[in-house]
């Protein structure tokens, strides 16, 4: 009989490897897949596709024009004539630049956020971590964790590494309030001995940029976000098993930890709306549930009027609150990690209004305003 949890984490592993290509909504023929034709974006979504390294498939950049309604693939190569690398994380935009965490190529690649035309490229010293994964800003610094147990921290100014903390084992999302970086530790390359190390997060100072504690939480943190409120809720993946759930914990603004009772794998918060997708291997039915993250009422038991077929990322935008769920394609009834995914686009009230084609391995999303 085949081990669940280690089926599930090979499906897994294969997920994190994907690169995702936006193609438009219409059947005509993509011009951005040609290297020769100048990107020049404006207001939209950003899509990091992560590829798939065990198929040896680069990552990619893709972008949703919001206002044109014209998907723009491969759109790092149109703009450099080179792949971005392995393993495609996550993004983030600061001033002029977009930072991209490229993980199995340990790079983060710096290029203009409207010509996406490379302007550094960032190759972290074995002191400072390696393999990127996630990446945000606070305004003024750019801070990357690191697969190695680091988070580092980027001086925008000369596009260096310039302070790096250690932290827990394979750190994954960190999310900033009150002038702290919150970063999961989720030991998850240590599943074998049921994440033994992978029970917390660490709050780090951002004005001495050291690490001032570890706060318990659940097991396997790996995503996390900040409210309007000043809590941080923290997406804890378990062992991916019905023993041991995914649940959702919340950090209150004393550090004070809490199981919050709802479980979910994928989550976004806009305010203090947290917008959960409970989709567990296996699962015969998936939940689209929004919840209060003050009082954890449900405010929406299905925030969206159409499912995808099998969710992978989820993104809200924080002022007009449209929706964008990333999705695997479905092959022979389950889902395909080699095959183009796609992106579902909602109004705030849940309504689709697009389905975008993508590459392999959509998950992350972040805004271009």
């Amino acid at each position: 009989m085949v081990n669940l949890k280690e089926h599930f984490r090979m499906l897994a592993l294969l997920a994190l490897a994907l690169p995702m290509t936006f193609a438009a909504c219409s059947d005509d023929e993509n011009p951005s897949d040609d290297p020769d034709t100048p990107v020049q974006i404006e207001k939209g979504v950003f899509v990091y596709n992560t590829g798939n390294e065990g198929y040896s498939i680069d990552g990619s950049l893709s972008f949703i024009d919001v206002q044109t309604d014209i998907v723009t693939n491969n759109a790092f190569l149109s703009a450099n004539g080179r792949s971005l690398g392995s393993t495609v994380q996550d993004g983030v935009v600061l001033d002029d630049s977009l930072y991209i965490a490229v993980s199995a190529s340990n790079t983060i690649e710096v290029v203009n956020k409207n010509t996406l035309v490379s302007v550094f490229q960032i190759r972290p010293e074995e002191a400072q971590g390696s393999s990127p994964r996630d990446i945000v800003t606070d305004g003024e610094y750019v801070y990357v964790s690191m697969q190695t147990g680091h988070v580092s921290r980027i001086d925008p100014t000369t596009n260096t590494i310039d302070k790096t903390v250690k932290v827990g084992p394979n750190p994954e999302e960190m999310a900033i309030s009150g002038g702290y970086l919150y970063v999961t530790n989720s030991d998850g390359n240590n599943w074998q001995a049921g994440y033994a190390d992978g029970f917390s997060v660490s709050k780090i100072s951002l004005s001495t940029f050291e690490e001032e504690k570890k706060i318990s939480v659940g097991m396997n943190p790996s995503k996390i976000v900040a409210d309007a409120s000043g809590n941080l809720i923290v997406l804890c993946m378990g062992d991916y098993s019905e023993v041991n759930p995914a649940s959702i914990w919340k950090i209150d603004s004393s550090d004070e930890a809490s199981e919050m009772g709802i479980q979910a794998t994928i989550m976004a918060v806009r305010g203090n709306s947290l917008y959960t997708i409970n989709a567990p291997f296996g699962a015969t039915e998936v939940s689209y549930i929004v919840y209060n993250t003050v009082t954890g009422a449900v405010e929406n038991a299905k925030f969206v009027s159409t499912p995808v077929d099998s969710a992978a990322g989820l993104a809200v935008h924080p002022e007009s609150g449209n929706i964008y769920i990333t999705s695997y394609t479905l092959v022979g009834g389950f889902a395909s990690y080699n095959t183009p995914s796609y992106v579902n686009a909602y109004t705030s009230d849940g309504t689709l209004t697009g389905t975008y084609e993508v590459g392999i391995g959509a998950v992350y999303m972040s805004f271009l305003d």
